[in-house]
């Protein structure tokens, strides 16, 4: 996520139940390691690793598994606050938060020893998905889900999840997400790529004074005006791009993901048919839309949402992508009670 996203999303830690939160950050980062992960190209990773963590206790019934994906960038660890009495209460779900491949944790381009950088190919959304698949029937024995919870990239995770997996969810939480990218979506990810190999050509804090302009145009404008003063603007570019600490390594993670969302389209094995489509869906679905997003756009979750019949939430907080967490309140009662209806 952008830097402007990022300081919105620590904010949550002033709601959330610090001394709930602190307990959850303990939780063990745990592996599921496969000899190998096909992905939807052809290609492989060998070998694979899928990183989770796990939340409350799984009943006799296997009845009460949630699933989160993770979101750009982001790890198990930096959504534990999800699995808190305000959201997905760990007293009666058994929470699993999977590292997305690519994410620095799962299988990435920065830790894998034999496909680094550069050799590790592109992947899709799909492939995370399947990842994730594998992970709950070959590991944790979990053939059904009472719910997934995605936000951002983790939502189009979900997404993907309700026409590739039909029916093995019950619920389904997409927030802030999208089945299928938007024009204004492809171009601000794609140019943050071309960023990217700029960025390894000349490992140069100018590029990522750049990213940080780009990051801060995620924002909606009046608040912005709000947050950071004219006078101050460029100096503030400056200094998050001075202060940024991304290594090449990790400019790698940062691409494949992009690429991976760039290319997602859950209506790709239908003929891109939207009605093909929605005719897949066989979980309950509730969609979060922050109506002023300009990191994901809202229209693509806004259609599908109108075809399949979903339960909409749409937030108009100022915040654009990070409205779910300038509205905290509204945002979680909102899952909590579709998820425990």
């Amino acid at each position: 996520m952008n830097f402007y996203i990022l300081a919105v999303i620590s904010s949550v830690l002033l709601w959330s139940n610090l001394s709930f939160a602190s307990a959850l950050l303990k939780a063990p980062q745990q592996f599921a390691n496969f000899a190998e992960c096909p992905l939807i190209s052809g290609q492989v990773l060998a070998p694979c690793k899928i990183g989770y963590r796990t939340y409350g206790t799984l009943n006799d019934e296997k009845s009460n598994a949630v699933l989160v994906p993770t979101w750009f960038t982001g790890t198990s660890a930096e959504h534990a606050y999800l699995a808190s009495p305000e959201l997905l209460n760990p007293e009666k779900y058994y929470i699993i938060i999977v590292d997305a491949l690519a994410n620095g944790v799962s299988t990435s381009p920065s830790n894998s020893e034999t496909q680094a950088g550069g050799q590790f190919p592109q992947i899709n959304i799909s492939d995370m998905v399947d990842s994730q698949y594998r992970l709950l029937n070959e590991t944790l024995n979990i053939q059904s889900l009472h719910s997934i919870v995605g936000l951002s990239m983790g939502g189009m995770q979900a997404f993907e999840w309700s026409v590739r997996f039909p029916g093995f969810a019950k619920k389904t939480v997409a927030v802030i997400g999208s089945p299928r990218l938007a024009a204004f979506d492809i171009a601000l990810w794609s140019t943050n790529n071309r960023l990217l190999a700029l960025y390894r050509e000349c490992q140069c804090k100018e590029v990522l004074e750049v990213m940080a302009g780009i990051g801060m145009l995620a924002a909606v404008p009046s608040k912005l005006a709000e947050d950071i003063s004219r006078e101050d603007t460029i100096s503030i570019i400056t200094t998050r791009g001075q202060s940024n600490t991304m290594s090449v390594a990790e400019s790698w993670d940062r691409q494949r993901q992009a690429e991976a969302m760039i290319e997602h389209n859950i209506a790709r094995n239908f003929d891109n048919d939207w009605q093909k489509t929605a005719a897949q869906i066989k979980t309950e679905f509730l969609i979060i839309i922050a109506d002023d997003d300009r990191v994901v756009t809202p229209q693509p979750a806004r259609k599908f949402a109108a075809l399949i019949g979903a339960n909409v939430l749409e937030l108009d907080e100022d915040c654009g992508h990070g409205d779910p967490w300038c509205a905290p309140e509204v945002f979680a009662q909102a899952v909590r009670s579709f998820i425990n209806k």
